[in-house]
């Protein structure tokens, strides 16, 4: 294997010397001309500049480097950008520091002292030595206040003595702007042959500055006042806002899947031991969908996941006997465990790279853009989804998140772009129920109970799993205290957040002293609301306006069942309209109805779609207001007359 080259190591100096060459910026002059609070009064910092930059030499190793420039403006912003973190490959690359100070808000520059640079493990692996090659190089920045400024100059080069990797690969996702205005943003990338280069830039019709350099091609895109983003609720995520940088070194897909299929089939094959032991350890014998699910249940459950995003320590998986034996891995090592263990039962496994996010996919072949991995396994005449990394759904239940966008089926021969469909909504839907009795002086007595599926089982059993009985006892007196204050908890109950194929209940008995509120022979009576955080979509648009388009939660049904036995001798003197709003994004649903002494509501939402785009946000926004007005929630009773 070839080491750094001569060509190479010129070109690593011309790179090093550009970066020098910044460092000579006029850094007083841009610190005091830099607008302020009265400019972006809702920023915590101003990015000065932000110059990132990556080149890929002719022997084929990466180079990388960053200069930045930030003014504190606020207290908080101490907290946030006084320790920087720069993770890094420790056995392929190395950090330098070309230079790291603070400016005081008198103009002094001060210099860390040496105990503030210290390097340690990504906090991810630091339990997980199968990944102690992620590192992290911290920076603690002194004398922080409001008015100093932060400049950091570093780079990451191939490390001394490395050989060059036995395939060429390359690429990255870069952002232009954030939460945070920067005044100037900058991202090089210089490419020598043998490497080739292709980019896709969404959200932005710039093109790459032109540049010349000596025996290869420099590509380079420039912002200036990029537009900061104010946080709102619900927003869309920054990646559909701002100009957004994919690049790869790949030429097409078939290359893509190559990459990443040949070590994982390798990883695969070494699998004897793992094989041998995993049906000792089970004791039965499995075919067709037993032996799958039975499989992925031990995978899911036995194997701790380590939380690294997809291709954060290399796409090269540890084999199916090593994962076997440190019994933890991240995605792709879990899936190579797998389908090592499914192969055994003659059952085959697709590896499908997923985006896990609602970014816009990009159809160059990025591989960057993909962040987990699921399992596609064909079985008789079907094809059942596997989720081996997310303990709180079943294997085969997906979550929302990993079905947004595009995924990259690796079948056999050339990829496969497949959407990933979600559960139906008949799937992905939570019932509550609430049957109570209303006596003559206004307490409200009954059963409040909840069924979530998918999705809301989920975000439930994160609720309860290792929740002990003091912390259970004060979850359901909180949640309670929604139909008023003083509310008693009578009894409580909810299944094991273990049983992940047990449909999954819970429910509590509840007395609220007056609840309705007494006016002479009347009686005022407001809808209960559903007490179960988990059971609703968590989705309300409380802003009277938006400056960017909402993101609707995951598509799914909430349904809310609330029947009330109403005192002998009163009766119903008026009761709301059936409230229905239905529209492209979604369909609402408020039907009250009496029969004798009993009142019903059901109400049901139904989302439909992802993302509601700002001109229709108004709409969005008066079909939820108009479940809160009086005259669709309060029901008036009349005592009888004798």
């Amino acid at each position: 294997m070839k080491k750094l080259s001569l060509v190479s190591l010129t070109l690593m100096l011309l790179y090093v010397s550009a970066s020098t060459l910044f460092a000579q910026t006029d850094l007083d002059r841009l610190i005091d001309e830099c607008p302020g609070l009265e400019t972006y009064p809702q920023a915590s910092v101003v990015h000065i500049f932000s110059r990132s930059s990556a080149m890929l030499d002719a022997d084929g190793f990466e180079h990388a480097k960053a200069e930045q420039l930030i003014k504190i403006l606020d207290e908080r912003a101490k907290d946030v950008y006084g320790d920087q973190s720069i993770r890094f490959d420790a056995d392929k690359d190395t950090v330098i520091i070309e230079s790291a100070r603070t400016r005081l808000p008198d103009g002094t520059w001060i210099d860390p002292e040496a105990d503030a640079f210290t390097l340690t493990s990504a906090p991810e692996v630091q339990w997980a030595s199968a990944y102690s090659q992620l590192k992290q190089q911290n920076i603690s920045f002194p004398g922080l206040d409001v008015g100093a400024a932060i400049y950091l100059s570093y780079r990451i080069e191939p490390k001394p003595g490395v050989e060059a990797p036995k395939r060429l690969q390359a690429g990255g996702v870069h952002l232009f702007g954030g939460m945070n205005p920067y005044l100037e943003q900058a991202y090089t990338l210089d490419v020598y042959p043998p490497w080739q280069v292709q980019y896709e830039l969404q959200n932005s019709d710039a093109l790459p500055l032109p540049a010349m350099i000596e025996g290869g091609t420099r590509y380079q895109w420039k912002f200036e006042n990029t537009e900061q983003l104010i946080m709102e609720p619900d927003m869309v995520s920054p990646e559909r806002l701002l100009p957004r940088l994919l690049w790869t070194s790949f030429r097409n897909w078939e290359e893509l899947g190559l990459f990443i299929s040949e070590p994982f089939w390798e990883s695969v094959d070494e699998s004897d031991k793992a094989i041998e032991e995993y049906l000792k350890e089970v004791g039965l014998e499995f075919r067709g969908k037993p032996a799958l699910m039975n499989t992925a249940f031990w995978n899911l459950i036995n194997i701790r996941p380590v939380n690294l995003r997809l291709g954060s320590v290399g796409y090269e998986p540890n084999t199916a006997n090593k994962v076997w034996a440190n019994r933890y891995g991240h995605d792709l090592d879990k899936a190579v465990l797998f389908t090592a263990l499914l192969g055994h039962y003659g059952l085959d496994v697709i590896p499908v790279l997923v985006q896990n996010s609602s970014a816009p996919f990009c159809e160059l072949p990025v591989l960057e853009q993909f962040g987990h991995i699921l399992l596609a396994v064909p079985l008789a005449g079907d094809t059942i989804w596997i989720e081996l990394s997310d303990q709180y759904y079943p294997p085969s239940e997906i979550p929302y998140s990993a079905t947004q966008g595009t995924g990259c089926m690796l079948t056999y021969g050339a990829p496969m772009l497949v959407p990933i469909a979600p559960l139906s909504h008949a799937d992905r839907k939570s019932l509550t129920l609430l049957k109570a009795q209303l006596s003559e002086d206004g307490t409200l007595t009954g059963t409040a109970s909840a069924s979530p599926k998918a999705d809301f089982a989920a975000r439930a059993r994160r609720i309860f799993k290792d929740q002990k009985a003091q912390e259970r006892e004060i979850y359901f007196q909180r949640i309670a205290s929604t139909f008023g204050q003083g509310t008693k908890v009578t009894d409580s109950g909810n299944s094991d957040p273990a049983l992940l194929m047990k449909e999954f209940e819970v429910s509590f008995d509840f007395s609220c002293g007056e609840y309705a509120v007494i006016q002479d022979d009347l009686m005022l009576l407001e809808r209960p609301r559903n007490p179960f955080s988990f059971a609703l979509t968590g989705f309300y648009p409380s802003l009277p306006e938006v400056r960017y388009p909402i993101e609707l939660p995951a598509r799914g049904t909430t349904e809310t069942v609330i029947e009330i036995t109403l005192p002998a001798n009163y009766k119903v003197a008026y009761l709301p309209a059936p409230l229905i709003v239905v529209n492209p994004y979604l369909q609402l649903t408020l039907i009250p109805k009496q029969e004798a002494n009993k009142l019903t509501w059901t109400q049901t939402l139904e989302i439909i779609q992802d993302r509601v785009p700002v001109a229709d946000y108004e709409a969005l926004r008066e079909a939820f207001q108009a479940l809160a007005l009086p005259k669709n929630s309060l029901t008036i009773l009349e005592r009888a007359k004798e």
